[in-house]
This record gives structure tokens, sequence and C-alpha cells, in this order.
């Protein structure tokens, strides 16, 4: 354990408040016992995409990856000749893509192998399924234990509801959808019954059940019913109620009771329960084993009682309220949203998944992208959201203040959580850029100020709005980007002070649980550019994010291995702790490798004041010392990863 101190110690060089304070480690041996010679941080690549596509008329391709058991979607990209080619920054340990094709014909899903660096794909035909028409508007079944039976219309933002009656047989707390042939099943303790959506009438399909009684998750696909309660699984014919075969579920973390089942357009199946969103990993009807891992980071603060994948593959689930909640959670990294609060339970949901052959074909805008398909359907300069690093949920950058010192290492001397938003047009061109940054903690006695730097060349920027540059330490030019810089930066803010104050009697913002909290900060910045340009031209996520003193505007601090800008003071890197090396791409890192500032793909649930980040999270020095490659996770609350009592859960 001695050499694993030392990491910690280079690692949090940069604490922030007044004279920092640290720990007495002088029996500790210091992190020069450990090399991290060559290791730059460095996780990604570009791979370069290739569809050929046989298939005529225009399509819409989303692209999503497979990442320590989380679906990461890239984004969406549209084809209106033979095909795509686009490049992908991905990370190194992606094997495999899964793209989802939609047309006027329906949708298809498809895996594509990633070789090297390069990943291809040849669709000769596109095959179309069929659903009973009611009309077609997308909607979700709920059912209660009350035996309430409504639906939920999830095509527009008002998600309104429409009663169908009461149930048949009484309360359910389990559904499931067989949409080729329009029937609704539900189960009413032992009996399951089966609801004729065209005519309205009941039947009971069933009269047992593998648990005897009542389960919470139940999911319909392809002639088989998934029944599932707490770690196990059974895969039922529909038709004869044959158990062909049973699972034991491994891999939940701190809970296992609640929630539901239900498939993705990929077919992959995902469970919802008290303690996150997982997805199944592997399923193994020969020796009976199924395996899930967590995409969530943590416990939900609310107990799931539902849920379903609709067709554009938004997660909706319901809570074990008297008047549920309806969320949507995010299946990159179960990040959530309440959409809507009803004045009943939801106990259960499944969802009418329309095709697109079944809707109007209308292209509002004429952009060539018919409105089904088009996320700004009445805008013909915009068709497509790409977002880093999900439509819900942030990433966050956290940072020690005191470069090129050590810092005190509790990486909360200021907490920002970040979402790009990149806005294509019908070419796959960017259009616009936008940047939400919300500012959670400011663990310092230092003013500091926060900047983002993007490879696009200034001369294709038309204007930047939404930054906040109150002073006189920053100067911008009248496009908004700020003055006399090679790139595109942008000055989000240049004194964190000007907008969030520390509460009465409290030294720090947000980092100390015995003071009271402060509202976090929401800031919005949108770059416009001159005309469409090539989205690569940006940059890769999450660029080149950095803090700088606001009263030393050279003095900038940046993730490990990113460059500084135009304006930073080069004199000051070999001071300190700072062992930069421009020439060699060894930047912001100690003599070992190890950075004063970390970007993490979740929500961060940071140390509180003067706590050392391996107090906090204790595998965060075995991540270190593995350069990367076990414990990837470390930020999350899986068992033995956090002590709760050393970090700030007020916001």
């Amino acid at each position: 354990m001695k050499k694993l101190f030392p990491l910690i110690i280079l690692l949090l060089v940069a604490s922030c408040i007044e004279e920092p304070q640290f720990e007495d480690t002088t029996n500790e041996t210091t992190l020069e016992d450990i090399s991290f010679e060559g290791f730059n941080f460095e996780t990604g690549g570009q791979v370069k995409l290739a569809i050929t596509d046989y298939t005529q008329g225009t399509a819409k391709y989303k692209v999503s990856y497979m990442s320590d058991g989380e679906v990461n979607t890239i984004g969406s990209f549209f084809k209106k000749g033979s095909g795509l080619s686009t490049d992908l920054f991905l990370p190194t340990s992606v094997e495999e893509l899964l793209l989802i094709k939609s047309d006027a014909k329906g949708a298809e899903s498809y895996i594509i192998k990633v070789s090297g660096n390069s990943a291809n794909l040849t669709i000769n035909e596109t095959s179309t399924g069929s659903v009973a028409n009611e009309g077609c508007i997308d909607h979700l079944y709920a059912v209660n234990n009350s035996g309430d039976f409504f639906t939920i219309d999830v095509s527009n933002s008002d998600f309104t509801p429409t009663s169908l009656g009461q149930l048949q047989g009484g309360g359910s707390i389990a559904n499931a959808l067989d949409q080729e042939n329009g029937i609704m099943y539900y189960n009413v303790n032992k009996n399951l019954y089966a609801y004729d959506i065209a005519s309205g009438t009941y039947t009971v399909k069933h009269t047992n059940n593998p648990f005897n009684g009542n389960y919470p998750r139940l999911e319909y696909k392809d002639g088989y019913f998934y029944m599932s309660n707490k770690n196990v699984m059974h895969k039922v014919e529909v038709e004869s109620n044959n158990v062909v075969a049973s699972y034991t579920i491994s891999g939940f973390i701190n809970n296992d009771g609640g929630g539901d089942l239900a498939f993705d357009s990929a077919g992959e199946l995902y469970l919802a329960c008290f303690s996150g969103l997982y997805r199944f990993s592997a399923i193994n009807d020969q020796n009976g084993t199924a395996e899930v891992v967590r995409i969530s980071a943590e416990n939900f603060p609310f107990q799931l009682t539902s849920m379903a994948i609709d067709r554009q593959d938004r997660i909706f689930v319901g809570t074990n309220d008297a008047q549920s909640n309806l969320i949507q959670i995010s299946k990159e990294d179960g990040a959530y949203s309440i959409v809507k609060t009803f004045d009943k339970k939801i106990n259960d949901l499944t969802a009418w998944k329309c095709e697109a052959s079944n809707l109007s074909q209308q292209d509002s805008d004429n952009d060539g992208i018919i409105d089904e398909l088009d996320d700004y359907p009445n805008d013909p300069e915009a068709a497509a959201d790409v977002f880093t690093p999900s439509e819900l949920g942030m990433g966050s950058f956290a940072f020690e203040d005191l470069w090129p010192l050590k810092g005190d290492y509790d990486f909360n001397d200021m907490v920002i959580g970040y979402r790009y938003t990149n806005v294509l047009n019908s070419n796959n061109e960017s259009v616009r850029f936008i940047m939400n940054f919300t500012v959670r903690a400011v663990g310092a006695g230092n003013h500091s100020g926060f900047g983002i730097e993007l490879d696009v060349d200034p001369l294709l920027v038309s204007s930047v709005t939404g930054h906040h540059t109150g002073g006189n330490n920053t100067t911008l030019d009248a496009k908004g980007l700020e003055a006399n810089q090679d790139k595109s930066v942008i000055i989000v803010f240049n004194d964190s002070f000007n907008f969030m104050q520390p509460a009465a009697g409290a030294k720090f913002i947000n980092t100390d649980p015995s003071e009271a909290s402060v509202e976090p900060y929401n800031i919005e910045v949108v770059v416009e550019f001159v005309s469409p340009i090539d989205p690569s031209l940006i940059g890769d996520a999450p660029f080149n994010p950095f803090i700088f003193s606001s009263l030393e505007r050279g003095k900038e601090l940046h993730l490990a291995g990113k460059t500084p800008t135009s304006l930073a003071d080069q004199s000051l890197f070999g001071t300190g702790s700072d062992a930069t090396e421009l020439g060699s791409g060894k930047s912001y890192q100690d003599a070992n490798n190890l950075p004063w500032a970390i970007h993490i793909i979740h929500q961060f649930r940071y140390p509180t004041e003067k706590t050392r980040i391996d107090k906090g999270y204790n595998k965060f020095i075995d991540w270190g010392v593995s350069q990367g490659s076990q414990f990837k996770d470390w930020y999350g609350d899986n068992n033995g990863y956090r002590n709760t009592s050393k970090l700030y859960f007020n916001n």
C-alpha cells in the first residue's frame, strides 16, 4: 500500500482553499516511487465508419457502441446517396458498433465489427415488419394493482393518458405486448389474461406460472415470455405455458428488487430495478445463468415499478407512488428526467411501437428528411442532434487549482458538469454547437475562470453567445471568441464568484456537508457557424476544457495531455511539481504522469472538503496503478467502491 499513496498525492496536485492544509504523509511513500511512464490517460482513437447501402431513399442511421456495460449513442446521421462515410472517435476497447437504420419502410438494426481503425457495413436490403394499425400513435399501455388500465401518448411532450376502463379479473403488476398479433398480456396473481386490442375483449390465457403467484417483471418477444423477480428469470413459451429455460441472474449492485424488463430495437434486454438500470451482457440457456451490467452510476433515488422502451429507444419507467411519476431514463448512462406525474399508480408499462411506414411521410421543411425522422421538422437548416455524453446525462470536469504546486487532492476546487449538443443538417454537417455547463462546486478561495478550446478555425465561427465574462481579465472579439487566440477559445466565465457565493457563514460552495448548500449554476453557450461545416473540424469530445486564474489570465490548467492556449504562460511549465514536456505530448502532469484535472463520463460525487480522492473512492489508486485497465467504473457505487461519508451528496 505504501506505493499506492504516492500515486494519489501527485494526482491531487492542485487544491484550492486559502492556504491548503495537507494530511501528514511523513510515513507514507511518495508518488515518486511509482512510474506511469508513457501513460497519458488517452483511451480513444479515430475509426472510419463506411456504410454502403444499396436500398433506395433517405434513411437515418443511429450509431452506438457498448463500453463497460453502457450503450453510448454517438448520434444520428443521414443517408442520401449510396451510404455514409464518417470518422468516429471511439474507446480503443470497442470491438463492435450498433447501427439502427430507420426509413420509410421501418427500422432495422445491424452489428458492425470494428477492425483496427475501420468499421464497414454493406446493406443490400432492409426488411419491413408488420404491426397492427390503430391510427399509429406511439403510446404505452399502463396497468396497476387497483385494476386501472390506460394508455399514455408518447408522441409528444404532453404524455396524455386515456382510460381503457378496468382490467378484467382485478389489479395487475405486470404486463407485456405481442404487437404483431395485437394482444396485451397481464397477470393477476397466478392467472395470465389476454386483452385483444382490436376487439377490446378479455380471455384467460393460462392459470398458472413458474412463480405460483405475482411477479413484477414481464416481457414478450418472438413467442416467449420473459418473467422475472429479483435474481430469477424464466423463459416461457406463450402458447404452451412451458418453461423452456430458467436463469439465475448475477451482477446486481446493492439491490435487485422491483422494476421490469424490456427489449430495445436491437434485441438487447434491459432490466431496471431499485438499484439502477442494467443491461443483460450474457444469457446462457445451457447452464441457466444470466449476467447483467449496471449502466447507472448509482442507485435511483426512487423505487420504480415498470419499464418500457419505445420506437425511438427511449426508456420510460413509472415510480412506486400513489401518484406515479413517469420518468425517462437514458440508455447511455442511466441519467433520468421526470416527464409527467399522474393521478394514479403505474405498476407496469409496455410500449406500442409504430413503424415509419404507418406514419405520415410529410416533410414540412423540405430538407429531404420526413418529419418522423427529423429532430427539427420545421427547420430546414437542422435535422439531428448528436449528444456527448448523452441526451439526459452530464459528464464532469473536476479540478485542483494550485497547479503547478500540489494540492489537497479532493478534486473539488472547481466541479463542472457538461453536455454537448452538435446540431446537424440533413447532409450531416454541423450548423451549431450547444454547450451546457453546470457549476456544481467551488471548494476554493482562489478565484478561477473556465474556458474551452475547440479545434474549429475562428473564421468558420459566426457568433458565440451565452457566456458570463463580467470583469476585465479577458477580452472577447466581435464574434464572442476570446481575442488574440489561434484557435476558437470560448471563455464560459472568468470568475465563478461573479454568480456563485458561499452560503451565509460558509467558507466554500458545496464541498462541506456541514455548511448550507448553494444551488448549482447553469450556463448555456451556443456557437453558430458561418455556414455548415464538417463535424470533425470541431474536434474530439471532451475537447480542451481548462480553468485559469481570474487574476493571472496566463495561468491555465488543462486535462492531462491537452495543449495550452495561445495566451497561456508557458514559463510555468516545469516549475513546482509540473513535468510538462510539450514536445513529447506530455502536459499538465507531474513526473509520474498524474494530472491536476480529471474527466468523468458520469455525474461525479466528488470528495468532501480536504478529503483525498482515494479516501472517498477505494478503487481510485488501483485504477491509476493499472493505467486505466482495471476498475474503469471506480467512481460508481458498486459494493466496496465508495466511502459515502467522505463524498458530497447535497447537490
